[in-house]
């Protein structure tokens, strides 16, 4: 007997530790709530703000804010829930995006709290913290439909892009610049064909000067000597120098002909339209490439195929004095 009062007895006390350990479940329905924007249809974001009072402290010490993990709803999405301190009161803050039309329940929020409890021994003044479950009651949201809101049953024709005061007025002034510069240019090509003539005469006349220039300059540096070339070296670089003059100056590729074959073919394209003295010039530039190539491809090593100082100079000699026939002369291959 004894035994099952102490069991009964246990089973009473531990009773009470449990109930005061949890208190009752606290539903707060009054609540001023505000939706924003004030008209929401389908597909907006929407923001309900919830403020109320609560006794109990739904916040940590020293914090103002915190997140509430919550699920989507039926026909909403649920971006983020906070909830925040407004002076004495609580603010929920619920981001979110409807999907249909009409009244939308949103079921209670669980929140926690802290509540103290004083004992009842008069003796000792501490109290005990107890942990509350608080439920926020949110009232329903309403869904309007913009077709209704608008009265409109067709859908809007595209707009303009919208343009910055004062741009419409700068667009057409460049576009009629362009326009013109662009006939200007269309005139130009059709009616001024001599004005490309002319460029390309000129820059034409640049790179002749230029190359014969850039002759002179070579034969000058091998007349002085501070390089030594041998003999086979020597001619083959008057060559080479000789046939990039004439093919420039003559607008015509003399670097695969003979030498027998330059006479024939300034002939041939010159009609045998230029003056004595010019013949003259393009007859010594030949003599010049014969006695070039027979020093290169003979292999004589008696007399005749070595180039004396004196032989040097002289055919570096007639060379530019035959470039400067040509120039003097002004010949032109445009025949």
């Amino acid at each position: 007997m004894r035994k099952f009062r102490l069991i009964v007895l246990t089973l009473f006390f531990s009773c009470l530790l449990v109930c005061g350990t949890f208190a009752e479940d606290i539903v707060i329905s009054e609540m001023q709530t505000v939706v924003l924007p004030r008209d929401v249809f389908v597909g907006d974001e929407m923001e309900i703000r919830c403020t109320f009072s609560c006794d109990v402290d739904l916040l940590p010490e020293n914090a103002f804010s915190t997140d509430i993990k919550m699920d989507d709803i039926p026909d909403m999405t649920v971006k983020s829930v906070s909830l925040q301190r407004a002076g004495a009161s609580y603010m929920l803050s619920m981001l979110c995006i409807p999907w249909s039309l009409g009244d939308i329940e949103i079921p209670p929020i669980l929140l926690y709290g802290k509540s103290e409890e004083n004992n009842d021994n008069e003796s000792d003044s501490s109290s005990i913290l107890e942990e509350t479950r608080i439920f926020l009651d949110v009232p329903a949201v309403t869904i309007k439909s913009i077709v209704n809101y608008t009265g409109a049953s067709d859908l809007r024709p595209s707009k303009a892009p919208l343009l910055i005061p004062g741009t419409t007025w700068v667009i057409y002034i460049l576009s009629i610049i362009g326009i013109t510069v662009l006939v200007t240019l269309v005139i130009i090509l059709i009616k001024f064909r001599s004005f490309r003539k002319k460029v390309h005469a000129v820059v034409s006349a640049c790179l002749v000067v230029k190359n014969y220039h850039s002759l002179k300059y070579q034969l000058r540096k091998l007349m002085k000597g501070k390089k030594p070339v041998t003999d086979g070296q020597f001619a083959d670089i008057v060559s080479h120098l000789i046939r990039e003059y004439i093919s420039c100056r003559f607008a015509y590729n003399f670097r695969s002909e003979t030498p027998a074959g330059v006479v024939e073919v300034f002939e041939r394209i010159t009609c045998g339209l230029f003056s004595v003295e010019v013949g003259e010039a393009v007859q010594e530039l030949a003599e010049v490439l014969i006695r070039c190539d027979y020093i290169r491809f003979s292999g004589d090593v008696g007399e005749n195929g070595v180039l004396s100082a004196e032989e040097r100079v002289h055919i570096c000699v007639s060379v530019i004095n035959a470039a400067v026939c040509l120039e003097k002369d002004n010949y032109n291959a445009k025949v």
